[in-house]
């Protein structure tokens, strides 16, 4: 079967970009989660660029992949048969736009013109570290949900973590409005396998959140995270998923610039991906974090891919 691959990407470096977001800074706004507005969120470490890479070696799976922006294209991007950029303006209506929010687009993924039924979806800062297939994100009943072994916290002190929250909103909204929820676990920041069809009869029988979450600017403490959370315990929870725990080996830039992650190159055929969180927030100083991060991840992926525009250099611009 095909299985495309959606990727969520934003240059926030970008002038033109940051001055939209400077506008809308400027709006009042309430129930903000911490460093929902947060320089981390948005800069370009290139880790699409790096994504890229561990997908030529390791996606060994029909279909095409597109890269879901706001009026911008990746610098290194080369011209691809299987490579296309979506606005986000294809997938959200007007009165959306523009929205910082990651939940707000990642709730419009289906709309993606051309998308096949069996997408995953990737967030920018992931690599996979195996090879893979179509069965590592569907399974026999539908979708591969991973977990972590932390239970998803019930104190406020707890849930100040975007992925904690989103979690949380989750498993509420399904006790309330199915009377159950079947994950008790925080999901892992790994790619999610999703049914089209299955996200368009969500969105069918519930366009209220849909509505709700994409007129968020910026991520809100009440907010639902549709795609990365809800979509998961609502299959869950109708016999749609199966479970598999711990597949995404999760770090922080924290621990790559304070040399408590040397290498990765221990996770090749271990893990099914790797995650690496920009945590430097609104800090300025990141030159010790970027060389150390360059180093490293141009020690799994050394070869440029089909995918970039200059073949032939190792070394990251």
């Amino acid at each position: 079967m095909q299985v495309d691959a959606v990727i969520t990407w934003v240059d926030g470096g970008d002038a033109n970009w940051r001055a939209k977001r400077e506008y809308h800074s400027g709006e009042p706004h309430q129930d903000f989660l911490p460093f929902a507005n947060g320089e981390g969120r948005y800069r370009d470490n290139d880790d699409l660029l790096f994504l890229l890479r561990s997908m030529e070696q390791f996606w060994g799976i029909d279909g095409n992949i597109f890269i879901v922006t706001d009026q911008q294209v990746p610098g290194f991007i080369a011209e691809h048969p299987r490579l296309r950029i979506v606005d986000h303006s294809q997938i959200l209506d007007a009165r959306y736009l523009p929205t910082f929010s990651s939940r707000a687009i990642e709730s419009a993924l289906h709309h993606i013109p051309d998308l096949a039924e069996h997408f995953v979806s990737f967030n920018d800062d992931q690599m996979l570290t195996r090879h893979v297939q179509p069965k590592d994100f569907f399974s026999a009943v539908g979708a591969m949900v991973f977990l972590t072994r932390e239970a998803i916290p019930t104190s406020d002190a707890d849930l100040q973590l975007s992925g904690h929250n989103d979690a949380s909103n989750a498993r509420h909204w399904m006790q309330k409005n199915y009377g159950a929820s079947s994950i008790a676990f925080i999901p892992e920041h790994a790619p999610k396998g999703i049914r089209k069809s299955w996200m368009m009869e969500l969105e069918a029988a519930h366009p209220d959140i849909f509505d709700e979450v994409r007129q968020e600017k910026f991520r809100r403490r009440t907010g639902q995270s549709i795609l990365a959370n809800l979509y998961l315990d609502w299959c869950a929870t109708h016999g749609r998923a199966d479970i598999d725990w711990e597949q995404c080996r999760y770090l922080f830039t924290d621990d790559v610039e304070n040399d408590r992650v040397a290498s990765l190159l221990d996770s090749l055929g271990r893990h099914l991906c790797i995650c690496i969180n920009d945590t430097t927030d609104d800090r300025s100083d990141i030159a010790k974090m970027r060389d150390k991060l360059d180093r490293i991840r141009t020690e799994l992926f050394p070869r440029p891919s089909y995918f970039e525009s200059s073949r032939g250099s190792a070394s990251v611009s």
